[in-house]
């Protein structure tokens, strides 16, 4: 169904890629909620991440076109205690809802234990319900709730901190 591969600069920092980050539904729950976005900047970030020795950003494709429909990013990893922060989204409304994300979390689960991380950690908006249903279907546990945490549309949110053993 999907599968998830090494970001190219020069091939996916497209206008599609750009649509998705200055779609409300896409970042409203995500840190770059005030973030301005270019083509040029999209470049700069992939590129960014593929040099890097403690981040990893992966395109979600489906397998049957090779279309690319959202991203994976695991890290920063913690090299001494080998954990990461994970955080993912499907860019494309047309794949949003069919379990792609899912799906995406658990590969990235498979790749995170083949280069050896022992612990996985997710944070993000208590009312992100649709998120906490896809990390607790991937086995992912809460460890706790920062009060008052995140701020969206000027009101101020608790976020809930999950992670995995793995």
């Amino acid at each position: 169904m999907i599968e998830l591969k090494k970001l190219n600069p020069n091939l996916h920092a497209t206008k599609k890629y750009l649509s998705w980050l200055k779609e409300s539904d896409v970042k409203r729950f995500t840190d770059i909620k005030y973030q301005k976005f270019s083509i040029k900047k999209i470049k700069e970030f992939i590129y960014e991440k593929n040099k890097s020795k403690n981040e990893f950003l992966l395109g979600i494709f489906l397998k049957k076109n090779n279309i690319h429909i959202g991203n994976v990013k695991i890290g920063p990893i913690n090299t001494f205690d080998k954990t990461a922060e994970i955080s993912y989204f499907i860019g494309d409304p047309d794949n949003r809802g069919r379990g792609y994300a899912t799906l995406a979390i658990k590969k990235a689960i498979i790749f995170s234990k083949k280069i050896k991380l022992k612990k996985l950690k997710v944070t993000g908006f208590e009312i992100n319900y649709a998120s906490k249903k896809i990390i607790e279907k991937n086995g992912f546990y809460r460890e706790g709730r920062l009060k008052s945490e995140l701020l969206h549309n000027k009101k101020r949110y608790s976020a809930f901190i999950y992670a995995k053993i793995l």
